[in-house]
């Protein structure tokens, strides 16, 4: 009878640590991306010129590589508390992308099936978000490239982000956040000299997702206490599939500046100095993408452009729009495993008149 009564016991101890195994858990990830890669960046205008030319392994093409750990603990009442730590890197040399320990997401918080999600930390936009959703289009052929709202240096950090529960396919995204040191000092009513003044930042967005239709919309607020034009940004996006094809269509809106915006960085700028967007800076900005099913793969095209109002010189020299066009296919040979080939041409990067690149590649991408 003890023996009956232990072995009961040590069985109910086993299913008892299995149920709680099965409330807690942490998951390891990451995508490894990396390929052959080709850069040549040309300019030419008023008597100055300038040349960047690279080929090689290249890393982070369709994806940026990383690495992060995600949790979940189940709280009861389809409750959970949740985290997310990421870390992204170089594949090329092994460094780790900033001096950051976890730059491209740190968060915790708490989900609920009835009530959404709401999380603390370093955390992307509502317009990263709302860009993920349709749009594509890698390296040089990336929309962020033109639009403000989808450049992925929009992770805001000390920031409050909710998020809907899924609606139908409908959620709405509010996050208000401050940037780097928010403390202000002051004497008399002037700032301390060496302090930083408070910077804000309100990001709000919508996205549906239902059947063929896709479709988004964001706006994105940035104002530092002192400085009268806070930079702002609004963007939609909608797409459509026909099964042959599917259709992506995106248009928005930057003042006073582009938040986060990624044509502010790279070698084929750096070649032509530093770059001064100006308080009185307005742009429009466009996408068309079209995807389609191909052997087995995905072959797309996109055009991104963006027409600059109020820029006339930009680093001192003369200003134009931006465009920028490419083709791309991705093969999977497996659920986690693809190979990919990509071309791009761009011209008046960075809004530089007759600053002009081309890009091409092939690579192999890995997710786990």
């Amino acid at each position: 009878m003890k023996k009956t009564l232990l072995a009961a016991a040590l069985l109910a101890g086993f299913a008892t640590a299995g149920v709680a195994q099965a409330e807690t858990s942490v998951t390891l990830y990451g995508i490894l991306d990396t390929g052959y890669g080709y850069q040549n960046y040309k300019f030419d205008n008023n008597g100055v010129e300038a040349r960047a030319r690279t080929s090689g392994l290249r890393s982070g093409t369709v994806n940026g590589n990383r690495f992060g750990l995600k949790g979940a603990e189940d709280l009861g009442d389809g409750l959970r508390a949740i985290f997310q730590l990421e870390q992204g890197f170089d594949l090329g040399n092994g460094q780790p992308s900033t001096t950051r320990q976890f730059h491209r997401q740190a968060f915790v918080g708490l989900s609920s099936d009835n009530w959404g999600t709401f999380t603390m930390g370093r955390q992307y936009s509502a317009g990263v978000e709302v860009g993920n959703l349709n749009v594509n289009g890698w390296n040089l052929g990336d929309v962020d490239k033109v639009f403000g709202a989808y450049g992925y240096a929009n992770r805001i950090d000390n920031s409050f982000k909710y998020v809907t529960p899924d609606m139908a396919g409908f959620k709405v995204i509010a996050l208000y956040g401050s940037e780097g040191n928010d403390t202000i000092e002051r004497i008399n009513g002037e700032a301390f000299p060496g302090s930083a003044e408070r910077t804000s930042r309100v990001s709000l967005g919508a996205t549906y997702a239902n059947g063929p239709i896709s479709a988004g919309a964001s706006y994105d607020r940035r104002g530092e206490t002192g400085v009268a034009d806070a930079i702002t940004n609004w963007t939609v996006n909608a797409a459509y599939d026909f099964e042959v094809v599917k259709l992506n269509l995106a248009y928005g809106q930057d003042r006073h500046g582009k938040l986060g915006w990624a044509g502010a960085a790279g070698n084929y700028i750096d070649a032509v100095g530093p770059l001064s967007l100006g308080d009185d800076f307005k742009s429009n900005n466009y996408h068309v993408g079209l995807s389609a099913p191909i052997a087995g793969g995905t072959l797309y095209a996109g055009w991104n452009y963006s027409r600059a109002s109020n820029l006339d010189t930009i680093g001192g020299l003369e200003a134009g729009n931006i465009s920028t066009y490419q083709v791309n296919y991705f093969y999977p040979l497996s659920k986690r495993t693809g190979v990919y080939t990509y071309a791009t041409y761009g011209k008046n990067l960075g809004y530089v008149r007759d600053l002009k690149g081309t890009e091409a590649g092939v690579g192999l991408n890995h997710k786990f």
